[in-house]
């Protein structure tokens, strides 16, 4: 992100911050006494939506040409909506996650990311079909496969001369839970008919991925030490979970999707975000995206990643914002005046 972009990004989040702390008047000192979450969903929603507008143009900013900026928000909103627990997060945090989604053009809250709350931090992860659609951007790739092998399937893989891998699924097979994964694989198909390198993991290989680089789930197996009595009483607290922990297959199936990106081509937004992951698909830094602690002070991030390989130099042109339409976003005071016009948006 551009200096001058992260100053901005800074001084709305400082001024938001500060306001966030003033003492309440005499007037409304009794409603001070009701904690931040006992306030109905609603209200946060609405607040959430007004922050949203304000920082509508570094959203834009970054926003990848073929993402409108107000379907981008109201994903955002969604998302929102369908876990409050993220009403009770850091909104450097939040917004953080959500500029990170920006950045790459994903829409948050959907199939291709999850925004997941852990205390009062929000973590963003791309999902495996957030990986495919930033493959299909580079204009090369027609076809992306991700799939399993599950026991009993036949299968065989053979390098040299004679090299080739074949799969016959089981069509009628019923997969449950308890459905045994033998191996996950991908490749992906490019436009000229020519077939990518083959990745397969095995569930040792993704297993190491998980424990050695994975923080979400180590943070996880901590909290199970700590308090086994707890967790044996509470197992589904999110403190005792990961993604790792609830949604393995598919993080199986994202590691291997991941390691694939390696071998095709890859357009600028997929280079930038295997640029910020780690080997698990986690971000560690997120909170430098927009608001990381020694920038509140007014202090530019002396780590920022303007210009580095695969950052937002390498993004595509960012296109003008438009305003918001009505039916997205209703209406509850005055839009900015039109530039064009000089009127207000309607």
């Amino acid at each position: 992100m551009s200096i001058y972009l992260k100053k901005r990004v800074m001084a709305k989040a400082r001024a938001q911050a500060r306001r966030d702390q003033a003492a309440p008047p005499p007037a409304a000192a009794s409603q001070a006494e009701t904690s931040a979450e006992d306030r109905p969903v609603e209200d946060k929603i609405a607040d959430a939506r007004a922050m949203f507008l304000k920082m509508r143009d570094e959203f834009a900013e970054v926003l990848p040409k073929h993402v409108p900026v107000d379907r981008f928000m109201r994903s955002a909103l969604m998302c929102l909506r369908k876990r409050p627990a993220l009403l009770e997060c850091e909104s450097a945090s939040l917004f953080g996650a959500l500029m990170e989604c920006a950045r790459v053009g994903l829409e948050p809250g959907t199939k291709q990311t999850a925004i997941v709350p852990r205390g009062k931090k929000v973590i963003f992860i791309a999902q495996w079909h957030g990986l495919v659609d930033l493959m299909y951007r580079s204009g090369q790739v027609s076809a992306v496969h991700a799939e399993f092998v599950y026991a009993g399937e036949p299968y065989d893989y053979t390098l040299g001369d004679d090299a080739g891998f074949w799969h016959k699924p089981d069509l009628l097979a019923r997969r449950g839970e308890d459905a045994e994964i033998i191996l996950a694989y991908a490749y992906a198909v490019m436009k000229d008919g020519t077939r990518s390198q083959l990745v397969i993991l095995n569930r040792e290989q993704v297993e190491e991925i998980r424990d050695e680089h994975s923080r979400d789930y180590q943070r996880a197996e901590r909290a199970r030490e700590e308090d086994p009595a707890l967790f044996a009483e509470q197992p589904d607290l999110p403190r005792f979970n990961s993604y790792w922990h609830t949604y393995f297959p598919e993080m199986w199936r994202k590691s291997c999707v991941r390691a694939l990106a390696n071998w095709v081509p890859q357009s600028p937004e997929l280079r930038y975000l295997m640029a910020r992951e780690n080997a698990a698909g986690e971000i560690d830094n997120l909170a430098d995206v927009i608001a990381p602690g020694d920038i509140f002070d007014g202090e530019d991030d002396e780590n920022s990643d303007a210009g580095e390989p695969g950052g937002q130099d390498d993004l595509p042109p960012v296109p003008t914002a438009t305003r918001p339409d009505d039916d997205l976003w209703p209406q509850t005071g005055p839009w900015p005046a039109d530039e064009e016009s000089g009127s207000q948006a309607r």
